[in-house]
C-alpha cells in the first residue's frame, strides 16, 4: 500500500508523538521518520515502525539528509540551543529547496513576554522577557524569512504550556523539577 506523505519530525517528544498519534487515530496513512539525541535506531510508537536519526546540535547521521530529501511534511519541535535554532542552522540548505507540502514550527508563548495576566493572542505585541523568550523569537524571524525568501510553506504555533498526564505540575512538584 502506498502511503499518501512522509513525516519528518526533527525531535520527538511530547507534542510531536501526541501529533502522530492524533494522525494514525484518524487514519492517516503516512511514513515517519524522526530525530533523537542518542543515536540512529529503528523504532516503534502507535504501531507505527519508524527510523529514528542521530541529530544533536550539528552532529548529524548524514543519512537522514535522504529522509529529509523525499519528506514532505516537517514538524520541528526542538527548541533553540543557545539561542539559535539548531534545525535551520544545520539544514537551512534544505528548506532553501522548498519541496515540502508545509513545514511547522513549534513555538511557546514566551515571545508575548510578561503580560501581567492581561489577554494575549496573535496580535498582541512580542516583548519576551526571558532568554528562552528572545530565542524562540528570533528562531520564528529566522523561519518567517526562509517563508518569505523561498516560499516555504511555513506554520507557526506558539504553545502556551504542556500538560498532560505525562507532564504536569503535580508530577514536577514531587519530582523537584519546578
Amino acid at each position: 500500500m502506498k502511503k499518501n506523505f512522509k513525516l519528518f519530525c526533527f525531535g520527538f517528544g511530547q507534542v510531536a508523538k501526541y501529533f502522530v498519534k492524533n494522525l494514525n487515530k484518524n487514519n492517516f496513512n503516512f511514513d515517519l521518520v524522526a530525530t533523537n539525541t542518542t543515536k540512529t535506531q529503528f523504532k516503534e510508537f502507535d504501531q507505527i515502525k519508524y527510523k529514528s536519526y542521530y541529530f544533536f546540535d550539528n552532529k548529524f547521521d548524514k543519512n537522514l539528509l535522504n529522509e529529509l530529501r523525499v519528506s514532505n511534511k516537517v514538524l520541528i519541535s526542538i527548541s533553540p540551543k543557545n539561542g539559535k535554532d539548531v534545525v535551520l542552522k544545520t539544514f537551512k540548505k534544505n528548506f532553501e529547496r522548498n519541496v515540502f507540502d508545509w513545514v511547522t514550527y513549534l513555538s511557546a508563548t514566551n515571545v508575548y513576554g510578561d503580560k501581567k495576566g492581561e489577554w494575549v493572542n496573535e496580535n498582541a505585541k512580542l516583548e519576551p522577557s526571558s532568554q528562552r523568550g528572545v530565542a524562540r523569537l528570533n528562531a520564528e524571524k529566522n523561519w518567517l524569512k526562509y517563508h518569505k525568501d523561498f516560499n516555504l510553506p511555513l506554520q507557526i504555533f506558539r504553545l502556551s504550556g504542556i500538560y498532560s498526564p505525562e507532564n504536569n505540575i503535580i508530577k514536577r512538584l514531587k519530582m523537584g523539577t519546578l
